[in-house]
């Protein structure tokens, strides 16, 4: 049993499923993220657990309680928006501490929990400021601080980076997760950018229409994708068309082994699913030595790694490899290439 659980969540608008029976377990102090595409139902999960919006069926368990019937101002959640959604008539202490005066808190207790949240986001010097007279990130940070003051039992972050430029994007991030993992906090992060679920998170799961596709680890969920969705969603891929063939797969005059053609018709169409850093290059000098071959079209520079993209002999099929940099010179656009697949990494799934 986990410490927030979400049990057979179901909403629809309109007559459009966004939710379709969502089971979603975290334990307590786990960072997990939902990752998906537009509409695939992310956020209106995250706002069902804060009590935004109501589920058609199913529950929100918190420590043991259904809180599905608790109205959104007590359930003791925290949530950071896109928008920072600052006051803008109040400075950042003030910002940080509505919350406690909401409940009560004592003038010392407030300034001591300001205090120490204004230290823990970095901006120890600028509790007098006000929203306009702070960056972006500066103004996320405070809204940040503003959701743990209250301390609460659970943590929603609903795409808080994406408003934000990349290296502030980035800074911040690692930031929240220092954040989280000092106090320990149950947290629920939203997000569509999939290098931000894999960088912060305990377990990432990805979410297309209503559903969850997977819930692993990142690696898991990078390195051993549950479906051809998960697979081209997270992380870049090439789908490689081919057809079965007894056990195997036919990509023009190459032939790839796998058990995975054994489920398939022969001659039914397929697409062999590889990431880029999974395929082997060696510049073709005539013997094709059983290899897929091509030349190459294109290279793009990417700091440690150089992209090539080879255009395949026969079908003109187009497949990004990436090299490391200080070897890709050995390939310039023209070179004639022989490629090969690790065969422990990639997916055969009907095209």
């Amino acid at each position: 049993m986990g410490y927030l659980e979400l049990k057979g969540l179901r909403k629809s608008f309109g007559g459009q499923p966004a939710l379709d029976g969502l089971d979603l377990d975290l334990s307590e102090g786990e960072l997990v993220s939902l990752l998906g595409p537009s509409g695939c139902g992310k956020t209106t999960a995250l706002r069902i657990v804060a009590g935004f919006e109501t589920a058609d069926t199913g529950h929100v368990v918190v420590a043991g309680k259904d809180i599905t019937a608790v109205p959104a101002n007590r359930r003791d959640m925290g949530m950071v928006f896109q928008a920072y959604s600052l006051f803008p008539n109040m400075t950042a202490a003030q910002n940080i501490e509505f919350g406690l005066r909401l409940r009560k808190a004592s003038g010392p207790e407030r300034a001591k929990r300001v205090d120490e949240l204004l230290e823990l986001v970095g901006l120890g010097e600028f509790g007098a400021r006000y929203p306009h007279q702070m960056s972006g990130g500066q103004q996320q940070r405070v809204a940040l601080a503003r959701a743990l003051a209250i301390q609460p039992r659970v943590l929603l972050l609903d795409e808080p980076l994406s408003a934000l430029d990349a290296k502030v994007r980035v800074s911040l991030r690692d930031e929240i997760r220092r954040i989280q993992t000092e106090l320990g906090m149950t947290t629920l992060f939203v997000t569509h950018d999939q290098e931000e679920a894999l960088a912060v998170s305990d377990r990432v799961g990805v979410m297309s229409q209503g559903k969850l596709e997977q819930l692993d680890s990142p690696a898991v969920v990078y390195r051993e994708p549950a479906s051809a969705f998960v697979a081209q969603f997270v992380g870049v891929t090439n789908a490689v068309l081919g057809k079965a063939a007894s056990g195997a797969v036919r990509l023009g005059t190459f032939t790839l082994p796998t058990d995975a053609a054994a489920e398939l018709a022969d001659g039914s169409d397929v697409k062999v699913i590889v990431r880029p850093e999974d395929i082997g290059i060696v510049e073709h000098k005539g013997e094709s030595n059983g290899s897929l071959l091509g030349s190459v079209l294109t290279q793009s520079f990417l700091g440690p790694v150089t992209r090539l993209v080879v255009r395949l002999d026969g079908d003109e099929q187009l497949v990004r490899v990436d090299q490391p940099s200080n070897l890709a010179a050995a390939y310039p656009p023209g070179t004639a290439v022989a490629l090969d697949f690790n065969a422990s990494r990639f997916l055969v799934v009907p095209a």
